[in-house]
């Protein structure tokens, strides 16, 4: 599979770590967003020098004959008339263990397979350079070797340590130290560095591990906070000890994982298994599990590439897919700082917010907010008045999306807690939609890139299933409530403004020639709601087929550029694979012809395979999308719906 960016360690914001180059070798490796982050290797047999990663003055380079990717695991083989050389790169993300997903601990492996019967003196040599430590601007950089209960480690970090000092978006953080463990280390003046040598007669293989302990990982209220694996690991020593002695462990679980991501595809073509392939990595790794002091887990992701927002609720949204099926724990994580910051004094609104800070910083939302207020200063948390543009708010969008998110939690898990103790929250914001009827005025939506816009059916739509599904968590928490008949009276009066005359909806009241990916109708579909006739379904998939372009479906009449993650959710209003396929074929046509080298992009132009933004965002959890259709609609699990 051909990739713009190819993911080698892939743990969270500040270290995931990409190549840009189809050859391993042809390039320096980088940050998500760019920033360069060296890490060189290079292979010595009988004293001929090859460099097989990043760019270097070595001469000679086995050629590298593949690249080998899977949800979990990128493997380079390296082949020439003397041996095959493997390279693998990948991170215990297990999704089973949350004290093992948080590890701040990346394997880097090699296999050496020689084809005659002679003995070679053989170097394999890692370097990561000190660039990893800072943010492009080069600082002191301390050194030393450290000793773990596995062996020596060699780290670097800073001389002047200020964790969480600052936040951004695409930027590198200047704070914590990283490890290299492994063979002989060593430190030098290119920052530090491991060696196996050895004679090695027919194969051998050999294990490096890169670490980094940012300190604390984040700040959320106002309080430091250090990632989950430190409640399993005293010190960063111990996880790099922990790695190396459970690595076949974590290994064949990881195997297992790779498998099971992929489980319930089997229905959809080999298009749609390669972009969840694609994705996988990237959406773990830009998140930080922790626990706050109350003792609830928080799950925090990065807007990357976007502004850097920190738990985005229109984020969160649409990454629930993959995790409803695979960890739903994660997705009430996900929901926890947004329920508790709407209880602080400074948040004075009745509708949900967009965010709760920028990564790392969660002390209050930052999107919008007034030029004239500095939240890098002061605390959000704190404010007596209100610092946020009302213009760039997104009241229907959020709203929605809470209560969508937080009824469809219950359903996967039966687990009512959060809903219970949110009543009040939740049904303050369906009462904010119900007021917001269906002709919705000029505002946001999450799709903000395309700007504001008025009468918004999809939007709309979106309102309505929040509406529906808050009538189910009244249900489900003892409370009369005639929300369902609202939302069945609004639906209806939407269907009657918006809908065409070849039976899809348009994309604002009133523009009868307008269409849009109606991507928020799948909930009235996945949760048996049925306020939409089916029949609109079917002009809807039937209206996407017509105005397909080479890589995909538009997100609507406006622009030629699409979202990955829409176009799957619309796609489920196929009874059939067959706009799944035909949609998972032109993202991978995508990735296959863009010149871009940045990672998964989730929007990008259908026409010109140039991506518009956007890079290395959870979002694209959303394209497990088809697979969470086919287990809430299965005879299997009645007991889901």
């Amino acid at each position: 599979m051909k990739l713009p960016s190819y993911p080698l360690i892939t743990v969270d914001p500040f270290f995931s770590i990409w190549s840009k180059s189809d050859l391993l070798y042809e390039s320096n490796t980088v940050l998500w967003c760019g920033i360069e982050k060296r890490l060189k290797g290079t292979l010595s047999v009988d004293n001929n020098l090859y460099r097989f990663m990043g760019k270097g003055v070595e001469p000679h380079t086995i050629p590298q004959t593949s690249v080998d990717v899977t949800p979990y695991i990128t493997a380079y083989t390296f082949k020439n008339d003397l041996l095959t050389f493997t390279v693998k790169f990948w991170t215990p993300l297990l999704l089973d263990d949350l004290y093992d997903l948080s590890l701040p601990c990346s394997f880097i492996e090699y296999e050496l397979a020689f084809n005659d019967d002679e003995e070679h003196n053989v170097d394999i040599s890692l370097y990561m350079n000190e660039d990893f430590c800072y943010n492009q601007k080069k600082k002191a950089i301390a050194k030393e070797i450290v000793s773990t209960s596995a062996g020596n480690a060699a780290k670097m970090g800073c001389r002047k340590q200020k964790p969480l000092h600052k936040s951004g978006d695409v930027t590198s953080a200047d704070w914590g130290c990283f490890y290299l463990f492994g063979g002989a280390v060593s430190t030098d003046s290119f920052g530090i560095h491991t060696a196996h040598k050895a004679m090695v007669k027919g194969s051998a293989a050999f294990t490096d591990i890169a670490a980094y302990d940012d300190i604390y990982s984040i700040e959320y209220m106002g309080t430091k906070y250090r990632a989950l694996w430190t409640e399993s690991h005293k010190s960063i020593e111990e996880a790099i000890a922990y790695c190396s002695e459970n690595r076949n462990i974590l290994f064949n679980r990881l195997l297992e994982q790779n498998k099971l991501i992929l489980s319930g595809t089997e229905d959809f073509d080999e298009s749609y298994r390669a972009i969840l392939t694609a994705a996988a990595r990237q959406v773990l790794a830009a998140h930080k599990l922790f626990r706050n002091c109350k003792g609830e887990l928080l799950y925090l992701s990065k807007e990357c590439n976007s502004n850097g927002c920190i738990n985005t609720v229109d984020v969160t949204y649409p990454a629930i897919p993959m995790f409803l099926l695979y960890r739903p724990e994660l997705v009430k994580a996900m929901l926890t700082g947004i329920f508790e910051f709407s209880r602080n004094a400074a948040w004075k609104h009745d509708f949900a917010p967009h965010d709760i800070g920028q990564y790392p910083i969660a002390n209050g939302q930052v999107y919008g907010i007034y030029r004239l207020y500095n939240h890098k200063k002061k605390s959000v948390y704190k404010m007596k008045k209100d610092v946020i543009n009302p213009n760039c708010h997104m009241p229907i969008e959020e709203c929605g999306n809470m209560l969508i998110t937080s009824y469809v939690y219950y359903l996967v898990t039966k687990d009512k807690s959060q809903l219970e103790e949110n009543f009040d929250l939740l049904k303050k914001w369906a009462n904010y939609l119900i007021r917001c009827s269906v002709v919705l005025e000029n505002q946001l939506c999450t799709d903000d890139f395309a700007g504001h816009s008025e009468k918004n059916v999809n939007l709309a739509i979106k309102s309505i299933m929040g509406i529906a599904c808050f009538s189910e968590i009244a249900k489900l928490t003892g409370n009369a409530d005639n929300s369902l008949e609202i939302a069945k009276q609004y639906a209806d009066e939407l269907t009657r403004l918006s809908k065409t005359e070849n039976g899809w909806l348009a994309f604002s009241i009133g523009n009868e020639k307008s269409w849009s990916l109606k991507y928020n109708l799948v909930w009235d579909r996945l949760l048996a709601f049925n306020l939409f006739d089916k029949s609109i379904y079917k002009a809807e998939i039937e209206k996407y087929h017509t105005v397909i372009n080479k890589y995909g479906t538009p997100l609507d009449y406006r622009k030629d550029f699409t979202k990955t993650d829409w176009m799957l959710w619309a796609s489920c209003l196929d009874d059939t694979a067959a706009t799944t396929n035909a949609f998972s074929e032109c993202i991978l046509n995508y990735l296959s012809d863009t010149k871009d080298k940045n990672c998964f992009t989730d929007w990008y132009d259908t026409v010109k395979a140039t991506e518009c933004g956007f890079n290395h965002r959870s979002v694209q959890a959303g394209l497990w999308m088809p697979v969470l259709k086919k287990r809430l609609l299965s005879n299997e699990n009645k007991e889901l719906k």
